[in-house]
């Protein structure tokens, strides 16, 4: 069997389904995301992607039960994905991540639909590449979503980031003024002002 899952710990997606609407456990998140690694950058259309139990086990960092990976993975095809609006007036779009899956002899198949290649091949501008390795020791599914917005806008915010103690002792040294705001921990009003 020639294995399709690499060693490659890096995913890509559009922005598109960054920010589209679905709502996935932890371990869906992490089953989703170590596929995605299957997809190389200069692959132009989605295969039948296949690997063994023991590779997608060594892939997440743990061990994996072909009862719960199949309650996972029903879980995952029954969870629809809501891609965002374009700017079309009552346009809308509901995609499913995977069109079919396959457990035999501890050989797993996959494939991705069909209606995602806009949003995982082909993808030039407003993409996201994220480390899966980062995401994987990341315990709430809120935690890897919020990670992946902020890899979205990185490049926008980074700029605006800065040492701030560092910042201050030059504008000091340069006899610059500076307004610092500070508040108290406790018996702040958030309708009302402090």
């Amino acid at each position: 069997m020639e294995t399709t899952l690499t060693k490659q710990n890096y995913g890509r997606q559009s922005h598109f389904l960054i920010n589209a609407k679905y709502t996935l456990t932890r371990g869906e998140i992490d089953l989703i995301l170590a596929l995605l690694t299957v997809i190389k950058k200069d692959d132009k259309d989605f295969k039948d992607y296949q690997f063994s139990i023991k590779e997608l086990e060594h892939k997440l960092g743990h061990k994996l039960q072909s009862k719960q990976l199949k309650k996972n993975i029903k879980s995952i095809m029954s969870k629809p994905i809501e891609l965002p609006p374009t700017q079309i007036k009552g346009e809308w779009e509901i995609v499913n991540w995977f069109s079919y899956f396959k457990f035999d002899n501890s050989v797993i198949t996959c494939r991705f639909d069909k209606d995602l290649k806009p949003y995982l091949l082909d993808i030039k501008e407003r993409f996201v590449i994220s480390n899966l390795r980062m995401l994987l020791i990341m315990r709430s599914s809120y935690s890897k979503r919020i990670y992946l917005l902020l890899k979205e806008y990185a490049k926008k915010l980074l700029p605006f980031i800065t040492d701030t103690t560092q910042l201050i002792w030059k504008l000091l040294d340069e006899n610059k003024k500076i307004l610092l705001e500070g508040a108290q921990g406790t018996m702040l009003d958030i309708d009302h002002g402090t």
